[in-house]
């Protein structure tokens, strides 16, 4: 074999080995660790309350920073931990629409509960419901920070406010490390935002 043939050779060889060493060496795929959470309704369904109030529940108001997906945890009064291998399963404002028309229906204070997206404006309804979720989150201290205000209107030519309630959740701890523990606690404090809403509709 000539000299130059051979070293050619020898060069494609050395290349070749490389490849299958660097082809070796590459990591594997690793599995997507992002978990995804949704908030959960308390009360056992039943069947609506005949001749009972329709509620139309306008679309829930998040404070902006409650937009992005993952679940927060706050670390004072000015820093916020965004877990983003832990994200809720949908918009926190349909979440949160969801558990209170589910848990509205189930206490029994009205015979519907209409959403967007529902014919809410297709169908006369009683009350208008607006909801401002202003804070929905974990203290790095195991709290449990969820605040909402809430008004319930009147409708018709001259609508005014019927009921309302500015909803602070006591009393709920998660464990501080496990989101799924996090997003059972906030659960609990949007349940408790509709028994609030749900004692203003009672005294109508």
């Amino acid at each position: 074999m000539k000299p130059r043939v051979k070293s050619l050779v020898l060069f494609l060889t050395g290349v070749a080995s490389f490849l299958a060493v660097a082809g070796c060496s590459l990591p594997s795929a690793q599995p997507d660790p992002t978990r995804f959470y949704l908030l959960s309704a308390a009360t056992a369904a039943t069947q609506p309350v005949a001749g009972g109030v329709a509620i139309h529940l306008n679309q829930i108001e998040v404070a902006s920073y409650l937009k992005a997906r993952p679940l927060i945890v706050r670390r004072g009064d000015n820093e916020i931990e965004f877990r983003e291998y832990a994200r809720w399963g949908e918009a926190l404002e349909l979440g949160v629409a969801r558990v209170l028309r589910e848990e509205l229906l189930a206490r029994g204070v009205a015979s519907a509960v209409l959403a967007p997206g529902l014919r809410s404006a297709t169908v006369p309804f009683d009350y208008e419901l607006t909801v401002r979720v202003l804070a929905c989150e974990g203290g790095a201290n195991q709290s449990v920070l969820f605040h909402a205000a809430w008004e319930l209107a009147t409708t018709g030519a001259k609508p005014a406010i019927a009921a309302h309630g500015d909803y602070v959740a006591a009393g709920l701890h998660w464990d501080g490390k496990s989101e799924g523990s996090l997003a059972a606690e906030l659960s609990r404090a949007v349940t408790g935002l509709a028994g609030d809403i749900a004692g203003g509709v009672a005294k109508k």
